[in-house]
């Protein structure tokens, strides 16, 4: 492996590291029915949860964009989305299958029915960005090969 597609993958991993510590955390803070702080100034009425999962939410997608980007900028030949989709090996979705149940638990236990729809979608958005990001390392690491 080159030193180029090698500094990829390893900056993908802590991209990914972030992501999965996004998760937890975000489910954690529901659970505890903690404050949050949100780094989005949003001015709607808007529930804590809703807040938190708002601002999950950009975090998450922020660190698919860079997934996506760097996969493509490190690889010889262009892949598929369906392709870096199926280098996703399933061992790497164990996190993101606990996060996903920790937020059914969540959106059982939450008050407000937006906030049970909001907590699932998220954690099913979670999931799908997470067989992306993990994709895209995969896919650098076989395209070294």
């Amino acid at each position: 492996m080159n030193s180029q597609k090698k500094a990829a993958v390893i900056f993908l991993g802590v991209i990914n590291i972030m992501n999965l510590a996004a998760g937890i955390i975000t489910e954690l803070k529901i659970a505890l029915d903690s404050d949050v702080t949100s780094i989005i100034p949003i001015k709607a009425e808007m529930t804590v949860n809703q807040i938190l999962l708002l601002n999950f939410a950009v975090v998450v997608v922020i660190m698919l964009l860079i997934s996506i980007v760097t996969a493509y900028l490190a690889t010889d030949i262009p892949y598929s989305p369906l392709e870096i989709i199926s280098n996703c090996a399933g061992i790497f979705m164990v996190i993101p299958a606990a996060v996903f149940v920790a937020a059914v638990f969540n959106a059982v236990n939450a008050e407000i029915t937006a906030d049970k729809v909001w907590i699932i979608l998220s954690a099913a958005f979670y999931v799908i960005a997470n067989v992306i990001n993990f994709g895209c390392i995969l896919t650098v690491k076989e395209d070294a090969e």
